[in-house]
């Protein structure tokens, strides 16, 4: 995907005229190109909250191949020590005023951690993981644009025009905007007007709309709605279905640059237990363990500051899943203890290690536990003193997103007779006789 000035310099985003964009897309640009080239390798962090000022300063950024940063402005401080400790950018877009991004942000007249140069037209774009903290997913435009042209193809062609209500540093809504501009189409940032637009939810926003007649109304109205990020229930499907809403189940992940299966609307509308199909060139196998490997144009290039990955046989992913007779892909859900919920993946031991940090907590678990909103509600048990307040507790520590919808105080943990917690990803979780629950609000 070249990047393409006469893309930019369109009404293309509504919302803002295209006057008004091109102002601030070069504004960016300019700064970018004011920094040294010998500190250019230190990559520009993009925290921007305003979907239109992130847009501008990422194909600022773009433009002249300056590598792209990619950060969650509601992270705690955990997520950005994780963060300094990767990356050090040279210079910032939107929300690095408070100190704990200070802290991991660079400034030109300050020498640089040694975390490694990132190559011209590099992008990071950040992800959870079952090793817990903060990755960052090595991408290009290469790898950018061939997600954008499976997604394209898998449409029936032409301008992908869209409807964006998620954050632009998810990768499931960077690529709704790259989709846009790959495929010379238009995109708005709510979902006032969808018609004849896609739509990508995660399925807690699915079942939040089919609660209101008149979103249902405008939502029919949709050339389709993309539904990934965690597994979307039969029940909210069966719902979606009885409204022929032009739902699209998606499977794919940061690592993948969003969707790389998908199941076409009719048969979503027809057979609820029908297969996604690949996008574009990508392309699956099932290991003997059940994991599913993905191989596709569109992987990433490993996880920048970790060691690296071999990519030559496909990526191995912890989702176990199976192919049928016609070769379709069907996902059965997570290997490894990863939570999912709301679309968002919480690493358990990250909380259970920030509970910890609390005095008079002696020991934590933390689980998912089946939500018919969420997917998956966190769910935290601990032993020790009675919190009275453990909110304020964590306030700051952990991302808003990874704070647990309910908190238990037990007279112990489930054990096993090793001393191991009993199987905390089920949905039933074993409880021996000493292990009785008292809800905190």
């Amino acid at each position: 995907m070249e990047f393409n000035l006469e893309q930019i310099h369109r009404d293309w985003i509504e919302g803002i005229r295209q006057e008004d964009f091109s102002e601030l897309f070069e504004a960016a640009r300019l700064r970018l190109l004011t920094i040294p080239e010998d500190l250019r390798g230190r990559g520009a962090l993009i925290c921007e909250r305003d979907p239109v000022k992130f847009a501008a300063a990422f194909f600022a950024a773009a433009s002249i191949r300056f590598p792209v940063v990619l950060a969650d402005p509601n992270w705690g401080q955990s997520e950005w020590g994780a963060f300094g400790g990767l990356v050090q950018p040279v210079f910032a877009f939107g929300a690095a005023s408070s100190g704990s991004v200070a802290e991991a942000v660079g400034r030109v007249d300050k020498p640089a951690k040694d975390v490694g140069r990132l190559e011209g037209g590099t992008i990071l774009i950040p992800t959870g993981g079952s090793s817990g903290g903060v990755k960052l997913a090595i991408h290009d435009w290469a790898s950018l644009a061939a997600a954008c042209a499976g997604v394209q193809r898998f449409l029936g062609g032409g301008a992908v025009n869209s409807c964006c209500v998620l954050p632009l540093h998810h990768v499931s809504g960077l690529m709704q905007l790259l989709r846009t501009y790959h495929s010379g189409g238009s995109i708005r940032f709510d979902e006032v007007d969808v018609a004849g637009r896609c739509l990508s939810y995660v399925p807690t926003q699915l079942q939040r709309a089919l609660a209101k007649p008149k979103q249902i109304a405008e939502l029919g109205k949709a050339r389709a709605i993309f539904v990934g990020g965690a597994a979307l229930s039969e029940r909210v499907a069966d719902k979606a279905r009885a409204q022929k809403l032009p739902v699209v189940p998606v499977y794919g992940m940061t690592e993948t640059a969003a969707m790389v299966a998908a199941l076409p609307k009719e048969d979503f509308l027809a057979d609820s237990g029908a297969g996604a199909v690949a996008l574009g060139e990508s392309s699956f196998a099932i290991e003997p363990d059940g994991r599913i490997r993905i191989q596709s144009p569109a992987l990433f290039r490993g996880y920048h500051g970790r060691e690296p990955l071999n990519l030559d046989t496909g990526y191995l992913t912890d989702d176990a899943g199976y192919l049928d007779a016609a070769g379709r892909l069907h996902v059965i859900g997570r290997i490894d203890r990863l939570i999912n919920s709301g679309g968002e993946k919480i690493d358990p031991r990250e909380v259970e290690k920030a509970f910890c940090q609390i005095d008079g907590v002696e020991s934590t678990l933390a689980v998912g536990r089946p939500d018919a909103e969420w997917g998956q509600k966190l769910v935290v048990y601990y032993t020790g003193y009675h919190l009275c307040d453990w909110r304020s507790a964590l306030r700051g520590a952990l991302a808003r997103h990874k704070l647990p919808k309910e908190v238990f105080h037990v007279d112990a943990l489930p054990l096993d007779e090793k001393g191991k917690l009993v199987n905390p990803t089920l949905e039933t979780i074993s409880t021996p006789a000493n292990f009785t629950p008292k809800s905190i609000p």
